[in-house]
Parts: structure tokens; C-alpha cells; sequence
């Protein structure tokens, strides 16, 4: 019999996506853009539409007033400009959008999307379900670690199980974070060990499984048999003061204290249906159609 199953949805990620593929001249009542809100909301309805989960949440990247990554490196992704204003301002209706629609949503000045969805799947995964990450990010492949888990790029339609991710990546979903401490990660600006892409650094993993052992066994890289070993030894070893603190920075945290904030945490991320009375009220002030408004409101 199937695990009961939790989908946690990196929100950012389509809020984004919508921005950027729906047509800005969508507008609220008061005539400010609304395209991302209603792509955004046109995502959350299909998905619920198409799997009717039981339980369901949202994270969202919040102002990062106290990054717990950029405590650590104050570079972490300072390559990216700011969010354009309107932009800002759809993100807060989301998470309104979010509360109308029933669906619990959770965002951290400390702490990322992505540690929300590790810390909330930690927590249903002690509870005995199998968990599904919507997202499009490769860094959260990293928590698909139960038999039934899934990573489900909802846009392309991609799922991948925990093989899947072996496949793809060449490691283990565990070894996600050691992979993208050694290849680096550009979208959030951490520097890597130079010339040691996805393919090179999966063959040292798949001989030494982690950035501890790789670092405890760096003079033995020259004996492995790919081309530029010795190379890649020497580049190691020149860099290798690096990646302590990349793999601390690609690890996804797990032990976020959610429950500290919630009563009954497994209840309460069960999907109740839409408010009606809260929808409406944000259906008129979005300026949604009548025919929008409805198919919600028979879901």
C-alpha cells in the first residue's frame, strides 16, 4: 500500500516563472500588474486540480534580513538584482492568494524556501509519508531520499524518484550537496573547485563519498583513472580550504523548529478547501473574472 503523501511547493520559482511568461498588462482593481499572482494561481489550480492532495504547503523566500547563509559567506548570491518593485509587491499577494485557496504557507527571514521544504519534509517523513518537492531547483533533489519521494518539475513535467536522480546526476540524492559544493552553484554565486564540473566531480564521489573523505584522501585523486586526474588533485588541493563552507552552503537544513510556531503542525497542513469569504474578497480586489473566481470556488 502507498505511503500518504505530502506536496511541498517552491513557490518562488513559479511566482517567477509567471512574471516572466504571462502578459504584463494583467492587472488588479487598482490597475498594478498581477501577472504573477494570477500565473502563480493558475499553477496552484491546476496542481490541485490534477492530484487533489490531502496535504499540501507553500514555501516562500521571505526578505533574508538575517541570512543564515550570508552569516556564513556574504557573497551567497549577491550576483542577483533585486526583485523589481511590483514584483515585491505580488510575492505578499501570493502568500494572501495561499491563505484564501486553503493552502498553508510558510516563509523565514533566516532561513530559505528550500530549508522550509526540508525542514517540513523531515517532519512528514517522520510521520510516515512520502513526499513530493515541486520545484524546478536542483539543489532539493537532495531530500528525495525515501524509495516513494519524487522531485517533480511541475512545468516540464519532470519526475524523478531517487534512481531517477542517480541517473541524472550521476549520485545519490545524499550527495547532492557534495556535488554542487565541488562543481560550485553560479544562480547562487559559490565559487566551485576550477574546471571540476557535474561529470568529474561525481566520479570522485562515486570512489569517495564525501567532501570529508575527498579532503582525507585528496593525494590518492592522481591514481583514479580519468583523464586529468593529476590535475584535478593539484586544483583540489590548491582550493580544497573551500569546501567546508560550500558544502554548508548546499546543504539543505532539515531542522527548521516549524512545530515551535504551529499546534498540531500535521493538522493544520492538511488542505481544508478554499475560504470562500476570504477568496472572494481577494477575487474582487485581483479583478479576476467571474468564470476564474468560480472554478475556484467549485474545486
Amino acid at each position: 500500500m502507498p505511503l500518504p503523501r505530502a506536496y511541498l511547493i517552491d513557490s518562488s520559482i513559479y511566482i517567477f516563472r509567471a512574471w516572466h511568461v504571462y502578459d504584463d498588462s494583467i492587472t488588479d482593481s487598482q490597475g498594478n500588474p498581477s501577472n504573477a499572482i494570477f500565473g502563480f494561481g493558475d499553477f496552484l489550480f491546476q496542481l490541485l486540480k490534477q492530484k487533489q492532495p490531502k496535504y499540501i504547503a507553500c514555501a516562500f523566500d521571505a526578505s533574508q534580513t538575517e541570512s543564515y547563509r550570508r552569516e556564513l559567506y556574504p557573497e551567497y548570491k549577491a550576483n542577483r538584482p533585486p526583485a523589481p518593485a511590483e514584483l515585491k509587491h505580488q510575492f505578499a499577494q501570493c502568500r494572501q492568494f495561499c491563505q484564501a485557496v486553503g493552502i498553508p504557507e510558510f516563509g523565514s527571514n533566516r532561513y530559505e524556501a528550500d530549508d522550509i521544504i526540508g525542514s517540513l519534509s523531515s517532519y512528514f517523513r517522520d510521520q510516515g509519508f512520502a513526499i513530493t518537492v515541486v520545484s524546478a531547483d536542483k539543489d532539493l533533489t537532495q531530500l528525495i531520499v525515501g524509495e516513494e519521494d519524487a522531485w517533480w518539475d511541475f512545468a516540464r513535467g519532470t519526475v524523478l524518484n531517487r534512481r531517477g536522480i542517480e541517473k541524472q546526476f550521476g549520485v545519490g540524492p545524499e550527495q547532492i550537496p557534495d556535488l554542487l559544493a565541488l562543481s560550485g552553484d553560479k544562480v547562487d554565486n559559490i565559487p566551485g573547485i576550477p574546471g571540476v564540473g557535474y561529470t568529474t566531480a561525481s566520479r570522485i564521489l562515486k570512489k569517495y563519498p564525501t567532501i570529508d573523505t575527498i579532503l582525507e584522501n585528496i593525494e590518492s585523486i592522481s591514481d583514479m583513472k580519468f583523464r586529468g586526474a593529476s590535475r584535478v588533485q593539484a586544483l583540489l588541493h590548491a582550493h580544497k580550504a573551500m569546501l567546508p563552507l560550500n558544502k554548508l552552503l548546499t546543504t539543505v537544513v532539515c531542522d527548521m523548529h516549524l512545530q515551535d510556531h504551529l499546534e498540531a503542525l500535521l493538522e493544520n497542513l492538511s488542505w481544508q478547501g478554499v475560504d470562500h469569504n476570504a477568496f472572494s474578497n481577494l477575487s474582487k480586489q485581483l479583478g479576476l473574472s467571474t468564470a476564474l473566481s468560480q472554478r475556484w470556488l467549485n474545486l
